[in-house]
């Protein structure tokens, strides 16, 4: 009963829930329109090449469409370890639609939970404003449509992948240890337990928040062996455990095929060299030699690993961190870059692109001092702490390992929620309307020209831009 008065809409919710589900489902369609007659055609694929030869949006990955067209564990799963499994029901809704109507409805069914956890995403962020900071109404509708003119906080809305999901999850945690932080709760062990399991099931890192989120609001008594025990220690390892049986039913019978395959693969390519003459095989080494270029050109976008094996694969120490944070995590993230328009980095979008006018970076820079300043003022804040840990969790990964660095502004939902939270404090303690007025115009200005771009990326056929 309590979790359903937890996802209830309160009466001063109304209007503007409204608004923001109006402006999802509208994103929403707009990209199901754009990408309607070719995804709804009978019988087309396969599915794997036209997912991925056609649904370009920056860096994400159409791993959900295929997981939902043909259902099997394509996620890595040390990363998603239940993202596949949660998956499945859709799946088998898609395969009886598709049994009756004859076509793929997939993206009708993934727009689905896309729509509910950002319209859910938007009002819990609102509760944060209001309840746990305790901002007045206005403000804190207005801090909360700040964050949704971000742009690829706008872009998530449609994007079929996991971050949207992972966004809503992360702001129910903070929600939730907002009002225990305030109101004098303990964080139960079992709370710990079912959003860990939960959310670090969507992406794993993100459960590391959650033991955060258990520290801060249980403090000292986070430390006692029985909550370590129990909401660390337990449903940790029940999740390892649960990735480990993933891997081995699912992934490695697969990479023994693939492996088998290329071997015969390779063997018959040298009886098939052997067998050419020297105009065959200088055409052919010519090819090979474009390919791999093009491969060391894809991989130096990647950075230079610590390490070629492991986790630490996914590391980079090569890519600039100054420009990173500039062009692309408080640049891209926050502003669309009109060059390259949600073009991926690993295909044709070079790391770091420029904006056109230094006004740009003046908006860029204007959102991070107000944020700096809320930090500021409300650096005694255990809640404000919290949400700071939280984003030092993603900067330690991102900035410091370098894991998906040369694309971060794709995992902004994950934590760009600290910048309109952070600004909440300054909010709070100032009552300068100048202040208001600023982030209003702020506000306008990233939802028309952040939406203006996006909205005529997606009224464009998709025909005439790939």
């Amino acid at each position: 009963m309590k979790a359903f008065k937890l996802f209830k809409i309160k009466p001063e919710e109304r209007i503007q829930s409204l608004v923001a589900l109006t402006v999802i489902v509208l994103l929403n369609a707009l990209f199901i329109y754009r990408m309607h007659d070719l995804f709804m055609q009978e019988g087309f694929g396969p599915y794997w090449k036209v997912f991925e030869h056609e649904l370009h949006l920056s860096g994400y990955d159409p791993l959900t469409y295929l997981t939902v067209t043909d259902w099997d564990v394509i996620y890595q799963v040390y990363r998603h370890p239940l993202l596949a499994f949660m998956m499945w029901p859709l799946y088998l809704l898609n395969e009886g639609l598709t049994w009756l109507l004859g076509v793929n409805c997939v993206q009708y069914l993934v727009a689905l939970p896309l729509i509910v956890c950002s319209f859910y995403s938007y009002i819990f962020l609102y509760r944060i404003h209001r309840e746990v900071i305790a901002l007045e109404r206005w403000d804190a509708t207005l801090l909360t449509a700040f964050y949704f003119s971000f742009a690829y906080i706008l872009l998530s809305v449609i994007v079929p992948d996991h971050f949207t999901i992972s966004m809503f999850l992360l702001l129910v945690t903070l929600y939730i240890s907002g009002v225990c932080i305030q109101k004098g709760r303990e964080f139960r062990w079992w709370q710990s337990a079912i959003f860990f399991y939960i959310t670090a099931g969507v992406t794993l890192s993100n459960g590391v928040k959650v033991f955060l989120s258990g520290f801060f609001v249980n403090l000292k008594d986070f430390f006692r062996p029985k909550y370590l025990l129990l909401a660390v220690v337990l449903p940790a390892a029940l999740l390892w455990g649960t990735a480990m049986w993933e891997y081995r039913e699912y992934v490695l019978p697969k990479e023994k095929a693939r492996a088998e395959t290329k071997a015969r693969q390779e063997e018959a390519i040298k009886k098939k060299v052997a067998a050419m003459s020297p105009e065959e095989r200088k055409a052919f080494e010519a090819k090979q030699a474009r390919r791999e270029l093009r491969l060391k050109l894809q991989k130096e976008k990647s950075g230079q690993p610590m390490e070629d094996h492991g986790f630490l694969k996914w590391t980079d120490i090569s890519t600039s961190r100054w420009q990173s944070v500039y062009e692309n995590l408080f640049g891209e993230s926050l502003q669309f870059h009109r060059q390259h328009f949600l073009e991926d980095t690993l295909v044709g979008r070079p790391v770091f692109v420029k904006y056109d006018a230094i006004f740009n970076y003046i908006i860029e820079a204007l959102i991070l001092l107000l944020a700096l300043a809320g930090i500021w003022i409300g650096r005694q804040r255990r809640f404000l702490w919290l949400c700071l840990s939280c984003f030092g969790v993603d900067m330690f990964i991102h900035l410091i390992l370098g894991f998906g660095l040369n694309e971060i502004f794709i995992m902004a939902p994950h934590f760009m929620f600290v910048l309109p939270i952070a600004t909440a404090y300054l909010f709070k303690s100032v009552n300068w309307q100048w202040l208001r007025l600023a982030v209003v115009f702020l506000t306008i200005y990233l939802l028309v020209y952040n939406g203006y771009l996006l909205t005529d990326f997606l009224l464009t056929p998709i025909r005439t831009v790939l």
